[in-house]
Formats: C-alpha cells, structure tokens, sequence
C-alpha cells in the first residue's frame, strides 16, 4: 500500500457535481497526502474563481456539470494558474476522452470505475510527478504521437 505523503500544506480542489463523490474523494486525499488542505465546489462555474481566490495547486475534476463542461474550463484554469495539476476524474470512457482532456491542458485522467489503488496511485503520482496517466491513456498518446511522426 502506498505511503502518505509528507510534505508542506499541498492545497486541493475537488470539482465534481456529487457530493458523495467529493467525500469520497476527500477522504483519499487525506489519507493519502495527510497534510492537505481541501476546497470543494458543485459547480463549474466556481472554479477558477476558486483556484484563484485559495492558492489551488491540484485541482480533481468531472468532465461535465449540469452548468458547463471542463474541456472549456480547463484553459482557463490554466490561464488563471499556469503550474495547477489538474486531475479529470470521470465516468467517460477513458478511450474516447482522454485525449481531448490531455490537449484541454489535463495532468492526468483516472476513471471512476477505476479500483481504489489505482485512484490512490493516481493522486500520489499527480502530487509526486505532476501528472498521472494509466496504461491505456500512456498507449493512447503513444499512438497519437506515431501518426504524427
């Protein structure tokens, strides 16, 4: 099982419009980064304002709220903070997306069927590395780079 991270206050925001889904959320992040500070928002709407306004370092977020969908938001959460880690934590299918949210300005992309492990390694990499992407999301940018090439 992976350790808890020790490190400085690492400010989060969790964007998701299902409360249960953010508690849950919450509950491994404190676990998993123990000396963490956690925002919550519903809404789309209120989350750049939010990165803004609480210092946000790593932003965890659906793909779509019933006020607005995240690929318009994540740019401008970008803009708002250029080095935020933005985890898209989601029910859409991870080959049909992702690749949207990575050029969208995405850190990573974890599903919510996924196991709890993986969700957990997801947040450690996200905190230790910057990014998280599972295997399918790694072949699927692999795959786009080669037809590039």
């Amino acid at each position: 099982m992976e350790e808890p991270i020790e490190r400085n206050e690492i400010v989060f925001l969790l964007a998701d419009d299902h409360s249960i889904v953010r508690q849950g959320m919450a509950i491994l992040i404190d676990e998993v980064v123990p000396n963490s500070k956690i925002y919550q928002t519903s809404s789309s709407q209120q989350i750049v304002e939010m990165i803004k306004a609480n210092g946000v370092e790593i932003a965890v977020i659906d793909a779509h709220f019933p006020d607005g969908n995240s690929l318009h938001i994540i740019p401008l959460m970008k803009t708002a903070k250029p080095d935020i880690k933005i985890l898209v934590f989601t029910g859409l299918e991870e080959e049909l997306h992702v690749l949207k949210f990575i050029k969208a300005g995405a850190s990573g992309y974890v599903s919510k069927l996924s196991e709890e492990t993986e969700i957990r390694q997801a947040i450690s990499d996200i905190v230790h590395k910057g990014e998280y992407f599972s295997p399918l999301s790694r072949n699927l940018m692999l795959q786009l780079v080669q037809i590039r090439i």
